[in-house]
């Protein structure tokens, strides 16, 4: 049986998703990773990094393990997945013993495709799993940032995940991230030994994607915040005159709830989402902000990561992250259709004893565009809007304004 070539990939494309052809980033990671090359994939929010994982592993046959940060994120993944056609399933600490077995009994008769797990679940059951199904045709590390310690998410069991890797066989690897500074990157490749296993180095070692990290369609900005009534009424009206679907991100549950009361008060439908909620409720909030006309809720950072709606024209921060990965992150929701997007986060000098030095730069940035991609490496030429370069230009919210003409010219 011949290799699987880019053709038999984008035939599996279309059947799955819908699409005739990949995008040019996507082609050139699927390439690779058919090719059973190590890659390192580092692709803007909204560049369709899921495709580059979960098409393979339908044309490489066997299964394919996903390593996936988050609890909501893995069960939103696996149900996209299915929606799709393709036979996933995720290993978490929430299934029951009976549904755990079940999943091992599906994955050892060749019915599971895509399984995702945790890098936590996956130091207690790599060397069973293996035994159960064979080595995996493909190693999936999605957010693979969370591995680094320079990143905004480290987390120790993510810095064994190379001796997991080869627990279950060495196979090739595909990792995956949208906020890999330079440093953060050589920290990926070495601990996931990238490139430098026997195999690895037979299919000609080590490939890296890398795509610009800066956004055009994305307007940035940083706002000076009052006390909490001032903040407020700048939510209510930042949100109450945006089009499309609307996303505003605060650090704790506790602001979560609080600002969804008050934006409700006001007469917007706010939803809540955060780590505390009960699953179905999740679910319930995650499919209303996918499939409602103009959506809008309120969240902490568990809310981003694989949350796929193009048309998000506002993400507002209650109060900038302590990280310029997490912001870019979160404030990367916006215009992933190539739309344009408004992406503002609230400061008060209070806040800045929680930011890191790269935020505290972005904070007080000339010019936030070009102080954001230079922490990812990049060097820009020009400005294509922010706050600070609108100002020096005599503009106010020209970038804004833009989006509220097409809106409403779409409308009518």
């Amino acid at each position: 049986m011949s290799a699987p070539n880019l053709a038999d990939a984008e035939a599996l494309l279309l059947r799955h998703f819908g699409h005739a052809a990949f995008r040019p980033a996507q082609r050139e990671v699927v390439a690779h990773v058919l090719a059973r090359r190590d890659t390192l994939a580092i692709l803007p929010t909204g560049a369709g990094k899921s495709a580059c994982f979960q098409v393979p592993a339908l044309a490489l046959g066997g299964w394919t393990l996903v390593v996936s940060p988050l609890l909501a994120l893995m069960a939103d993944q696996v149900a996209a997945a299915r929606r799709r056609g393709i036979a996933a399933a995720a290993l978490t600490s929430q299934l029951t013993p009976e549904e755990r077995r079940a999943i091992r009994g599906e994955l050892a008769r060749g019915m599971v495709r895509l399984l995702y797990a945790s890098p936590e679940g996956l130091e207690r059951h790599a060397a069973a799993l293996r035994a159960l199904a064979g080595p995996p045709a493909l190693l999936a590390v999605d957010e693979a940032h969370c591995i680094s310690e320079w990143g905004h998410d480290f987390r120790p069991s993510y810095r064994e995940l190379g001796a997991v890797r080869q627990l279950i066989g060495a196979p090739p690897c595909l990792a995956l991230t949208g906020s890999a500074t330079p440093r953060v990157a050589a920290d990926i490749v070495a601990t996931l030994a990238l490139g430098a296993t026997d195999a690895a180095r037979r299919a000609g070692g080590l490939a890296t994607v890398r795509r610009s990290f800066d956004r055009p369609n994305l307007w940035f900005g940083v706002e000076r915040a009052g006390g909490l009534g001032a903040r407020l009424a700048r939510v209510h009206a930042l949100v109450g005159e945006a089009p499309g679907a609307r996303l505003v991100y605060a650090p704790t549950r506790g602001l979560v709830e609080g600002l969804r009361t008050s934006l409700r008060q006001r007469g917007l439908p706010a939803e809540a989402y955060h780590a505390g909620l009960p699953p179905d409720l999740r679910a319930r909030v995650l499919g209303r902000f996918l499939e409602g006309e103009r959506p809008l809720v309120v969240a902490t950072c568990a809310f981003g990561m694989g949350i796929d709606r193009p048309d998000v024209r506002l993400v507002v921060h209650w109060a900038l992250p302590p990280t310029l990965e997490s912001y870019y992150q979160e404030a990367g929701r916006a215009g992933r259709d190539g739309g344009p997007g408004r992406c503002l986060a609230l400061a008060a000098p209070a806040d800045a004893r929680d930011w890191s030095r790269a935020v505290a730069t972005y904070a007080r940035a000339g010019c936030r565009r070009r102080a954001l991609v230079a922490h990812f490496g990049e060097q820009l030429a020009t400005c294509s809007g922010c706050d600070g370069c609108d100002a020096s230009r005599g503009e106010r919210s020209a970038w804004w304004r833009a989006i509220l003409r097409a809106c409403s010219a779409t409308r009518t």
